[in-house]
């Protein structure tokens, strides 16, 4: 049995067999069922090549750009990259040039090695093998892993295009694809093609999408807020005010956006037995202690109004009184883990802080079965999946007995909620037809490849002793929930 990966130095990706048994018992599911173990490539889809990788070619700015001072932005290499920043700092998308991508070759004594040649970099074609690296709270740490450049659009999937590096987020060193509603400035009747770059607390939401004059907001600054950003992620195809908040767990979907609650100052949420250690904690630390807490506290507070929701979706289809049993306790729980959130963003940010009114417009049941089975297997069956396995990971790594007791109770009952969320798809597939069987195999495609890649975390501070992570570490951990859990039971329950 595999027990664990390592993905740097003192952190161990564990193994998430506990998690499948209780998946399998909730299920009635035997062991052979699901079973099979499968290693994970902890630092999949990075790397570089061997004598480094170099694709492409440059390309030469054009003439004219969207706006009035636009400024033509270059690739890490100098190169034109198609892309311009408006005075107002919007970042459009003018023309498809040739991306060009360069990392060093392995010297076989990185930090973390997962390939040897390019011959191990099978996942997509052209894979390479190469070292890169990846900054942590001990520094810099190097990885000898495979990379999957593109070079142009036609090597990414429809609807996808290709971004050169540094455009955006200037550490990364090669070349990738984002999902993309337009490809250059004359797709859109605006003549802009914006680039969102979206912080979903998870990580960066890269996405190519049309500016319209109709649009709720046009920057950061339009949405006055202070924490929400204007945004068009997740193939969404306007451009909105939206607040930070990852997609693990039961997050409330509303047209496909997160919901959250404005944060005030108020205490009534917090819990007084609940008090972590802030003494002697560096500033950066503490501050971004304090805003990963604040975004897990307004998920968790949303998650409340989900699971109401879920509940009238089963009353809807005729639920057995067990599952509207387990629908109602999760929304119980989902008040302690918001309650938690809220009291630990509190103690690091040094003033009480809770939840104001929740807008409700526009929050209602759904009503078809198809679209029900989508939300359940995206937000329960693999984002509550997700959660447990994370938290489960981060009570065993933080040091701080406050966060690790807070995290092995988020461990516990988002382990619930998942076994809810795979019971009542069972339930519901029971006896289905094949249209109702595809839905559900296509959410899982699309959850699982949207929690399958390393995800781009905000820049700060990152310390695995007081649970913040970096990328390649919460893009391992979730990769090994997904072979280990999610994807056996998938084949066990669709075949």
């Amino acid at each position: 049995m595999r027990k664990a990966s390592s993905i740097h130095r003192g952190f161990l990706v564990p193994s998430f067999a506990p998690l499948r048994a209780s998946i399998w018992a909730a299920l009635g599911l035997s062991v052979s069922a699901c079973g099979g173990h499968v290693t994970v490539d902890p630092a999949s889809g990075e790397g570089g090549g061997e004598g480094g990788v170099t694709t492409s070619s440059t390309g030469t700015p054009a003439p004219s750009f969207v706006c009035d001072g636009a400024v033509p932005l270059p690739q890490r290499s100098g190169a034109y990259s198609g892309y311009a920043r408006c005075p107002d700092g919007t970042i459009h998308r003018v023309e498809a040039v040739a991306c060009e991508s360069s990392l060093p070759a392995c010297q076989g004594i990185e930090d973390v090695i997962s390939c040897k040649t390019d011959a191990d970099c099978t996942e997509k074609p052209g894979g390479k093998c190469g070292s890169y690296p990846s900054t942590d709270f001990n520094g810099t740490a190097w990885h000898c892993g495979c990379v999957y450049a593109c070079a142009t659009d036609q090597d990414c999937d429809p609807g996808q295009a290709c971004l050169c590096p540094g455009v955006v987020l200037p550490d990364r060193l090669h070349a990738r694809c984002v999902s993309a509603g337009c490809l250059a400035s004359d797709d859109c009747a605006s003549g802009e093609c914006g680039l969102s770059v979206y912080d979903d607390g998870c990580g960066f939401e890269l996405d190519l999408v049309c500016r319209a004059p109709g649009d709720a907001c046009r920057t950061d600054a339009d949405c006055g807020s202070g924490y929400e950003a204007c945004v068009a992620p997740y193939d969404r195809l306007e451009w909105a005010c939206s607040p930070p908040g990852c997609f693990d767990g039961r997050p409330l979907l509303v047209e496909g956006r997160a919901r959250t609650a404005r944060r005030v100052a108020r205490s009534d949420w917090a819990f007084a037995s609940l008090t972590p250690e802030t003494a002697g904690l560096r500033g950066d630390v503490r501050a971004a202690l304090a805003a990963h807490w604040r975004e897990i506290a307004a998920v968790e507070h949303a998650s409340i109004a989900s699971f109401a929701r879920f509940s009238l979706e089963l009353l809807a289809l005729g639920a057995p009184p067990a599952l509207l049993a387990g629908a109602q306790q999760a929304a119980m729980d989902e008040v302690a883990h918001a309650r938690a959130a809220y009291t630990l963003a509190s103690a690091y940010a040094g003033a009480a802080l809770g939840p104001g009114p929740l807008d409700m417009t526009g929050v209602a049941p759904a009503t078809s079965a198809a679209a029900i089975v989508a939300a359940l297997v995206e937000e329960a069956c693999v984002g509550e999946t997700i959660s447990a396995a994370q938290a489960r990971a981060l009570a065993g790594l933080v040091r701080d007995p406050a966060l690790a007791g807070t995290y092995e109770r988020i461990a516990e009952e988002e382990g619930r909620h998942a076994e809810l969320g795979w019971r009542a798809l069972a339930w519901l597939l029971g006896g289905a037809g094949d249209d109702l069987r595809a839905t559900a195999a296509s959410a899982f495609d699309r959850a699982v490849a949207r929690l399958s890649a390393d995800p781009e975390v905000a820049p700060g501070a990152v310390a695995p002793e007081h649970g913040l992570l970096s990328g390649a570490m919460l893009g391992a951990l979730r990769r090994q929930a997904l072979a280990e859990v999610v994807e056996p039971c998938r084949r066990a329950l669709l075949g």
